[in-house]
């Protein structure tokens, strides 16, 4: 069994503690926040997510939490169908739910208490070095002028602190982190029930998109389902957001969407958080005896509602390659073998696919509208769409995931 260091608490490196410590291994999860708690916007779960918490035995409780998508719909303005994808053309049995991320948060840290995972809250680790085969922690108080302190050694780190990393910066893998120009204003408010069962989406060329998914309930909070609002708008374009007031926003969304009753529920513009997205592209994602997982190792723009299964996917395959290799340096070879072909699909379909849903380009955005909505009804093009939202893609022709039963 490994001693094996998990630096970061979110959805990856919480289901890598549960995965490994369940499999015997002497895990620490390191957590810079002091009180980490259940915050965050909704997410989606497809299908390959539910398959690992299912496997962690958790999902029953989050089915409770969550709300079942059984479709993507999107729409123009005008009315012109540009999306609409049913998860039953990939399997009869799948859906999406939307989620409070605070759910799932909640959830996974129930999980790590009851397995006995040793978790250290409030320690930034601020540098990894490896010497004589084993990985040693340094942690530093982000305080000017502080020095560092040996947080422990450990035959394993997994870097999983999120897609600003500096831990992963310092590696010797050759990589490229690209902010997006574009990010989202998101709120939650309660669900009356306005598009169920669908994540609902209308656009205005690539400029504006909004979107509305069920999310279910908060953790615990089982009175009143909510709904999550996104809102898409250029980073450099917040402070004339800001500037213009939330009347002359709310107006903008109308002209695109009838939700009046919605917006209804957002009084102040403090509701809306703004969230900002980069791209991760990593050659590998070992580093001898470290290895990256998570939005660390490959964020990537949200237009496809992969993050969170990623991840998941992520703790799954590494357990499962500590597993079938009794020493560290060959597992962690041997995840990221396994993890280059569905990683690979989907940041490179999340690229492909960005401008013509958050851009400036006209072209872009009418290619979309005029072509989109046709394939959606082609049953070979809609059948692997379905399979792409659902996260078992792994290939731009045959490929599929293979997940342990």
């Amino acid at each position: 069994m490994q001693r094996i260091a998990i630096i970061g608490g979110g959805t990856a490196g919480a289901a890598s503690a549960l995965f490994l410590a369940r499999a015997g291994h002497h895990v620490t999860l390191f957590e810079r926040v002091a009180q980490p708690s259940a915050v965050g916007a909704g997410i989606l779960l497809q299908p390959t997510g539910m398959h690992v918490l299912a496997a962690l035995g958790l999902l029953d409780q989050i089915l409770a939490h969550g709300a079942r998508n059984d479709r993507l719909f999107g729409t123009t303005a005008g009315g012109r169908t540009v999306l609409d994808v049913h998860y039953r053309l990939h399997d009869q049995q799948s859906f999406g739910l939307g989620l409070h991320r605070g759910a799932l948060f909640s959830v996974l840290w129930q999980a790590l208490q009851a397995a006995g995972v040793h978790v250290c809250s409030g320690i930034n680790i601020a540098r990894i070095e490896q010497r004589g085969g084993q990985a040693l922690l340094f942690s530093r108080d982000p305080a000017p002028g502080s020095a560092e302190a040996v947080a422990g050694e450990f035959d394993c780190a997994i870097i999983a602190d999120g897609t600003r990393s500096e831990l992963r910066a310092a590696l010797a893998i050759p990589q490229k982190v690209t902010p997006y120009p574009w990010g989202a204003l998101w709120t939650l408010v309660p669900d009356e029930g306005l598009t169920p069962g669908s994540l609902r989406q209308w656009f205005r060329h690539a400029q504006q998109m909004l979107g509305l998914m069920p999310t279910g309930f908060a953790y615990q909070q089982m009175e009143q389902p909510i709904l999550s609002l996104f809102w898409s708008l250029r980073v450099d374009r917040l402070q004339h957001w800001q500037e213009q007031g939330l009347a002359a926003w709310k107006k903008t969304v109308l002209e695109l969407a009838p939700i009046a009753p919605i917006l209804e529920h957002i009084q102040s513009p403090d509701q809306l958080t703004f969230a900002r997205y980069a791209d991760v592209q990593m050659r590998h994602w070992h580093d001898a005896r470290v290895v990256c997982i998570g939005d660390c190792a490959h964020a990537t723009s949200p237009q496809l509602g992969q993050g969170a299964n990623l991840a998941l996917v992520d703790a799954m395959t590494l357990a499962q390659c500590f597993a079938e290799s009794p020493t560290v340096e060959p597992a962690l070879a041997l995840y990221s073998q396994r993890r280059r072909a569905h990683l690979g699909y989907y940041q490179g379909a999340s690229k492909l696919l960005t401008p013509f849903f958050q851009s400036d380009s006209r072209i872009a955005s009418t290619l979309r509208d005029i072509a989109l909505g046709p394939i959606c009804r082609m049953p070979v093009a809609r059948q692997q769409m379905a399979m792409t939202l659902s996260g078992a893609k792994a290939g731009w022709l045959f490929g599929k995931l293979q997940l342990p039963k």
